[in-house]
């Protein structure tokens, strides 16, 4: 009777553990946003300009897709296609580039307040390249690539010993681009060798490159998919096992100022930050105990408005170091990257652009309203290089969302602004 209840018990704790271990695996695959159900709010589909709305990626959150930019002899043929494989929850548009042709779409995804146009920033944006592949053959290559503008803090995590992907840091930008050229049979969240995840803290929008570098003599077309959530990878930079988040912001000294927070009953002793200009050379910038402690906090008095990487070398009692994600700090006086800048782009009365031209000539200037009624449109003439231009008189416009659009010789840029007074 004894055994039997033993064995009892056994079978019991087993089936609890398993159990447990299935749930916690199934908490952690659930997706951070649904991006399904998109409707194209204004613009034409599928061309700059055009902004489209998915509803309710999460409880009580929109996120809204601008189409910033079309390199030449790239197009879209699907905006968000399910159809043919991925995840219904992934952002996965269809894009075709010309033979011999290397470019982009730029996407501006926002979050915002269910029905509104408000932005709702969220704690972290976790967004995910998966599939990251490409073909490659005696003479011909093609290879995909995925670039995330990054406006202000961001960290980078991949797998950092098997990885197909080699990863270019300029400023105000991270790009993760194919070089083994090993197809893959599916868009496969089993496949990290092909994935990266670029983390946002403390974000409302996010601006993501989707390439192709396509040297086949033939057109292409390859679905490709950005997913919303982290992924634990293999060899991560993160220890997730302790260090729950990594972010910083700056202090009205413009001064950087880290954050972190460890799990409960870790046993790092030391959290050493180190410093870089350059993303790959790293010095030490400062170091707390963290002995006893489950969160810190690091100035960086020597960082006043410049631009800089940061990491976190943890330190346990044996010795042992360990390193996070690299945190990428952009200096205030930093102008975002892009032909086309708009500042503030929340704008009471009158707004200015930056605009870098490719030649002397006339451009033109055109705003949109919210269901793709062109309500303004100006010619300039522009100098070879970056122009300011100041756009006023806007208070005449309703409240809410718009797209300025600036066409450029065919080329046309695109840019969100919203009217608030």
């Amino acid at each position: 009777m004894m055994t039997m209840k033993t064995n009892g018990t056994l079978k019991t704790l087993t089936i609890l553990f398993l159990f447990l271990v299935c749930f916690e695996a199934k908490i952690f695959s659930q997706p951070e946003y649904y991006f399904v159900n998109s409707s194209l709010v204004s613009g034409t589909d599928k061309s700059v300009g055009a902004l489209y709305r998915f509803p309710l990626v999460k409880a009580g959150v929109d996120a809204t897709v601008l189409i910033n930019y079309i390199s030449p002899n790239i197009s879209i043929q699907d905006f968000d296609d399910n159809r043919n494989g991925g995840f219904d929850e992934a952002f996965q548009p269809r894009i075709r580039a010309a033979g011999k042709t290397a470019g982009y779409v730029e996407f501006v995804i926002t979050f915002v307040q269910t029905g509104t146009n408000i932005p709702m920033p969220q704690s972290e944006i976790p967004a995910t390249s998966i599939d990251v592949d490409g073909t490659l053959n005696k003479t011909d290559t093609m290879l995909e690539f995925d670039e995330y503008l990054t406006p202000g803090a961001y960290f980078l995590d991949y797998d950092l010993i098997s990885t197909d992907i080699r990863y270019t840091y300029n400023t105000g930008r991270v790009m993760g681009k194919n070089f083994r050229g090993q197809e893959k049979a599916l868009i496969d969240t089993m496949a990290m060798e092909a994935m990266f995840t670029v983390v946002y803290p403390n974000a409302s929008s996010i601006t993501v490159r989707i390439g192709l570098d396509n040297q086949l003599t033939n057109n292409t077309v390859r679905q490709r998919s950005v997913y919303f959530k982290r992924f634990r990878f293999t060899n991560s930079f993160l220890p997730l096992n302790n260090l729950v988040s990594f972010a910083g912001n700056r202090n009205r000294n413009g001064e950087s100022v880290l954050n972190w927070q460890l799990r409960a009953g870790h046993e790092y002793a030391t959290a050493i930050v180190e410093k870089s200009t350059d993303g790959v050379s790293f010095s030490p910038a400062g170091n707390l105990g963290m002995s006893n402690k489950n969160s810190a906090a690091f100035t960086d008095m020597a960082s006043k408005n410049s631009a800089a990487y940061y990491r976190l070398r943890m330190v346990d009692k044996s010795g042992k170091s360990s390193l996070s994600a690299v945190l990428y700090m952009r200096s205030p006086n930093m102008q975002a990257s892009g032909k086309l800048n708009v500042y503030p782009s929340i704008v009471n009365d009158n707004t200015n652009i930056s605009f870098s031209a490719d030649n002397t000539g006339n451009v033109s200037i055109s705003l949109f309203d919210h269901s793709g009624r062109m309500i303004l449109n100006k010619q300039m003439m522009v100098q070879s290089g970056t122009n300011t231009i100041n756009l006023n008189g806007l208070n005449k416009f309703n409240n809410g969302q718009y797209v300025l659009v600036v066409n450029e010789n065919g080329n046309r840029y695109a840019r969100q602004l919203q009217l608030a007074y």
